[in-house]
């Protein structure tokens, strides 16, 4: 790895108008990372609907085997904004189901869409009988999912797999609706919503990913016998996914160390 690429993947010199404001900034940056990192979210080995439908067959498997986290490039502050908001929703539901005196949301509720697999989906609507997902996101994530492509598959699969959780519950599900909230703008003018109406097609699509989860179990148990190594196991390019993989470490794809080096340093962009 070059000077100019192990600076680039280093973290930022944060600013203050005072040496003591910028030694102290980082401090507070530290405590915060620290936090984020022995969240119960961080630290789960559970694979739960949101990682299921994940592209990269790597990813999957070293989280199977709980793998060490070798990601220090990823930023947990997007996270972490996500987790205080989604916090601030589910509280903002329940307040309208007692504002109106009727049980039209039910937030934050466990689901088991594939035994050995459930997972906490953000909100069911009794009234439109939808089961939505909040996304906060930044403006090139929203992009994304304005594009004609849609969500990524990933997001997609998260949906359908907790459509199945409440309908194994008995609840009736017409569609699955992503919500897509602003990160970092002064207004929910830039929300978009994105939604998929229930077809048999989804439940082929959900049979795929079964059957992709089983195969990755296969692959776990073949590497913790020590038939496959890690490094064994295919990586599927996506450079979105590869930034907050807890396996990617760029640096190596350079020193042999541990992790993996992913998509995006192999294109040369860190």
């Amino acid at each position: 790895m070059s000077p100019a690429e192990f600076m680039r993947s280093a973290p930022a010199v944060l600013s203050g108008n005072s040496p003591w404001a910028q030694r102290y900034a980082n401090e507070i940056r530290r405590t915060i990372t620290e936090h984020a990192m022995y969240a119960p979210r961080s630290l789960q080995v559970h694979l739960g609907p949101s990682e299921l439908g994940a592209p990269c067959d790597r990813q999957i498997v070293g989280k199977l085997i709980g793998a060490e986290r070798t990601n220090h490039v990823a930023d947990p502050w997007p996270s972490i904004v996500g987790t205080a908001v989604h916090a601030w929703l589910s509280n903002c539901l329940t307040a309208d189901n007692l504002r109106r005196g009727v049980t039209r949301w039910l937030p934050e509720h466990r689901v088991t869409p594939m035994d050995g697999h459930s997972g906490t989906a953000d909100a069911y609507d009794a009234l439109e009988q939808s089961v939505d997902d909040w996304k906060i996101l930044g403006d090139s994530s929203l992009s994304h999912i304005r594009s004609l492509n849609g969500p990524p598959r990933r997001y997609i699969v998260q949906l359908l797999l907790y459509g199945l959780g409440y309908r194994r519950l008995g609840l009736p599900v017409k569609r699955v609706v992503l919500i897509a909230l602003p990160r970092t703008a002064g207004t929910l003018d830039g929300m978009y919503v994105w939604e998929r109406q229930h077809s048999p097609a989804d439940d082929d699509l959900l049979q795929e990913v079964f059957a992709d989860t089983e195969r990755r179990k296969i692959l776990a148990t073949a590497v913790l016998a020590g038939q496959l190594t890690l490094n064994d196991i295919p990586i599927v390019p996506d450079d979105r996914e590869c930034y907050f993989c807890p396996l990617y470490r760029p640096q190596a794809a350079t020193d042999s160390g541990p992790g993996c080096p992913g998509t995006i340093t192999q294109k040369g962009t860190l």
